[in-house]
């Protein structure tokens, strides 16, 4: 059985530890911090608004039926007549215009997208092939 009367040594935290601790944690505040807002960057710059420059209708041999399922569970089933596609001019800083290929996925928003309109390329982001020489 253990004496009652003995006396539990407890050894003092050190002012060195409590500053080691102290800053590690400030470094990984300052971490989590600067990944959040670096995140928050690429968010900003994939908002690249160009001109619709032309549209495109490449129609299929054979008409295909695609089934959808959307995150929240709806099932959606559509039938694809060929591939929309849209080219969008974004002006660049050096004063020529990059041109971005858009595969659109609906007839509805190919059809109500008129070539002069603004649009946003950040969501799609595939760029066109440069001609070759």
């Amino acid at each position: 059985m253990t004496n009652p009367k003995a006396k539990v040594y407890k050894s003092p935290v050190p002012l060195s530890l409590w500053i080691k601790a102290v800053s590690i944690a400030f470094a990984a505040l300052f971490f989590i911090l600067f990944a959040v807002w670096q995140s928050g960057q690429t968010i900003t710059n994939a908002k690249i608004t160009g001109t619709v420059v032309s549209k495109e209708f490449k129609p299929l041999d054979q008409v295909d039926k695609q089934i959808t399922l959307h995150r929240t569970g709806v099932v959606r089933t559509d039938t694809v007549e060929g591939d929309y596609i849209i080219t969008v001019a974004v002006p660049q800083q050096s004063g020529e215009p990059k041109k971005y290929t858009v595969w659109l996925n609906d007839k509805q928003r190919y059809d109500s997208t008129k070539v002069g309109d603004s649009f946003d390329v950040g969501p799609y982001l595939v760029k066109e092939p440069s001609p070759k020489k």
